[in-house]
């Protein structure tokens, strides 16, 4: 199929030529004094080739697969995901509408990136928050969906061309486009007090009213997690795999839930002692806590040992396996569990190309991944803190729930639909005998950079392979929009799963998040 709107704006162009002829967009360049990137805009003009990359998705009406055919310049591009030992194949690393870059990233008040390192090639980098956040930077994409009567083509370039949008999130609130777009590296943790996006730190919970108070605290150019955040690594996954089922090809954590007792005491060890049956459910490389409690919100589950990860699992007798962990020794009891937990940022790190699992040894569906260097799906939601729900209940029997976005989040609130939101659409209505139950979805539309879903009936292998679970008749009123899944959700989880169940204040254990520098936007 060919992209017949291929024909470049005039003023991009001529912004295009000049950057190519400038010897200061071959490389990024470094102010030490100033300990900042002065060129990155420049770089990624400079680099641009103007190709198009489309994929073709049946409508599930003609088809309910949830597989496409790649086209365009997309045509014949592979992917085969990395881990830990070893690497893959990724024919999209070094295109330029494709290509990221490590980072630690900060943001001005009016949501221009300032980019302070970067892997390997500027500055002093570092993933550990000693040199600020972790971001994965890229060049401004744009992107295109055309519907016909079978199917849906989705466009992407590093280049605008006629009918082309700027992604989510790259225009600044002024109307002109980012120097690049900036995408948070890891879920949301807290490092220094603050929230933050860095390794090695446990996950943060966060609800939209803590979204709201992000930029008060960490400044006015950050917000919690964007719909343009989670739109970028929807529209990547798609392209990249040609299929909607991330858990085929990469994974996620939606199923590594395992909790079992201690059979067996000791004192000193940095290990536990498990039924071996039981031993089973608990992953290598997985993070555990060892106490009394059984919620994951508990702080008694991690009264002996919190947060360990597994190194390895040994045979003890014919019934008892020891699960060996790391850090100090501890001591067990027969009344406490061995609860695994979400697991820490950073759990990706090692895997050897920027598409991929850690391990080849536990199930896709027990450990993160990382898409396009972004580690997602670690074992919680993550809220879209620029999005508000509303539940409204039409009968006893009917209800349906609106979508509403806001595009500056310094103008966000926790409590209101405000003059300052546009409403994006609304999920499938609702009976009484769907009001809270999970709906498979089958196709979406695009509206104001948020994927919206057009109907239900679908399957976990089926349209957009993922579910949304609503309930306007039996809580209505103003509610959060957690996406991804967590970690005990199963095969409704993945890029389209959303839970809107939760108020404006929902925050427990599972409702994480993640930073974003693309809260002040245009609309």
């Amino acid at each position: 199929m060919v992209d017949t709107d291929k024909v470049i704006r005039l003023s991009d162009y001529v912004q295009l030529e000049r950057a190519q002829k400038n010897a200061n967009g071959s490389r990024f360049a470094y102010d030490a004094a100033k300990k900042v990137v002065t060129n990155v805009r420049e770089y990624f003009a400079a680099h641009r080739d103007g190709r198009t990359y489309g994929v073709r998705f049946p409508l599930y009406s003609f088809s309910n697969s949830p597989d496409g055919v790649k086209v365009g310049d997309n045509a014949g591009l592979t992917v085969v995901p990395s881990t830990n030992y070893r690497a893959g194949r990724d024919d999209y690393a070094g295109l330029s509408a494709f290509r990221v870059f490590d980072a630690n990233v900060a943001v001005n008040d009016d949501g221009t990136p300032v980019v302070k390192a970067i892997k390997g090639l500027a500055g002093n980098y570092a993933n550990d928050g000693s040199n600020g956040d972790v971001f994965v930077i890229t060049t401004v994409g744009f992107y295109k969906f055309e519907f016909d009567t079978n199917y849906l083509t989705i466009w992407y370039s590093d280049t605008q061309y006629d009918g082309y949008s700027p992604m989510p999130g790259a225009l600044l609130p002024d109307g002109t486009l980012r120097p690049c777009m900036a995408y948070a590296k890891y879920p949301l943790s807290n490092f220094g007090g603050k929230v933050a996006s860095v390794s090695g730190q446990k996950l943060t919970a966060m609800s939209e009213q803590g979204s709201v108070a992000v930029p008060g605290s960490k400044g006015k150019g950050y917000s919690g997690k964007t719909s343009a955040d989670t739109f970028y690594t929807q529209v990547m996954y798609l392209l990249k795999y040609a299929t909607k089922d991330i858990e085929r090809y990469l994974g996620g954590d939606f199923n590594g839930s395992g909790q079992v007792n201690v059979s067996k005491a000791e004192s000193n060890v940095t290990r536990v002692l498990a039924k071996t049956s039981d031993a089973a459910s608990i992953d290598l490389g997985s993070y555990i806590s060892v106490g009394t409690g059984t919620d994951r919100g508990d702080v008694k589950t991690g009264e002996a040992a919190a947060y360990r990860k597994v190194i390895s699992k040994t045979t003890v007798d014919s019934a008892t396996t020891a699960i060996n962990v790391s850090g100090a020794a501890f001591t067990t009891a027969t009344t406490m569990h061995v609860t695994q937990m979400p697991y820490l940022t950073g759990s990706t790190d090692g895997v050897l190309g920027i598409d991929g699992i850690p391990r080849e040894d536990v199930s896709k569906t027990h450990q993160p991944v990382k898409l396009q260097g972004i580690e997602l799906f670690d074992g919680l939601y993550e809220t879209e803190g620029d999005v508000i729900l509303k539940n409204v209940k039409d009968s006893d029997t009917s209800g349906h729930t609106e979508v509403w976005k806001v595009f500056d989040t310094t103008k966000a609130s926790g409590t209101a639909i405000t003059a300052d939101y546009t409403h994006v659409g609304d999920y499938p209505a609702v009976t009484d005998k769907t009001d809270n139950q999970w709906q498979w979805q089958t196709d979406f539309v695009e509206k104001h950079g948020f994927l919206l879903p057009t109907g239900v009936g679908a399957t976990s292998t089926s349209g957009l392979t993922d579910a949304f679970i609503i309930n306007p008749i039996s809580a209505p009123g103003l509610h959060e929009l957690p996406r991804g899944g967590d970690l005990w959700g199963g095969s409704h989880c993945g890029l389209f799963s959303a839970d809107g169940r939760a108020d404006l204040s929902g925050a427990w254990w599972y409702y994480g998040g993640r930073l974003s520098v693309l809260g002040r936007t245009h609309a």
